[in-house]
């Protein structure tokens, strides 16, 4: 009963969730740029499994970085993804563990609403 009222009532948000994201696009562009993957459409391939580590926006991205990087000692073979909010925090993640020595390593896409489709 909880989830279907959950689901109910986000599902009659969601015109203000869009509402949100149309206005925020409208300020800083790069919010529209990847939308799909807010609602999990063109989210990239993720290996499954591993560990998964939310940063809302840029500060918390930089705050997880000793840990991500500890995590890449201890588990060599295990995948991380890392998710994120927005383009700023976005923009760092991939900065920061996109490059050669990183590559493959860290996964990073947006957070996609709760959604059960």
């Amino acid at each position: 009963m909880n989830r279907s009222l959950y689901t109910l009532l986000f599902h009659l948000g969601l015109p203000l969730v869009a509402g949100r994201l149309a206005w925020r696009a409208w300020q800083a562009p790069a919010y529209a740029k990847r939308i799909g993957e807010r609602f999990s459409v063109g989210l990239p391939a993720l290996k499954p499994g591993g560990i998964w580590l939310h940063a809302v926006s840029v500060g918390e991205s930089i705050a997880a970085a000793p840990l991500v990087r500890e995590l890449l000692v201890r588990y060599p073979d295990m995948p991380i993804t890392m998710t994120c909010m927005t383009p700023t925090g976005s923009e760092r993640i991939q900065a920061m563990f996109g490059g050669t020595e990183y590559a493959g390593r860290v996964q990073h896409c947006y957070l996609p609403y709760d959604l059960p489709w």
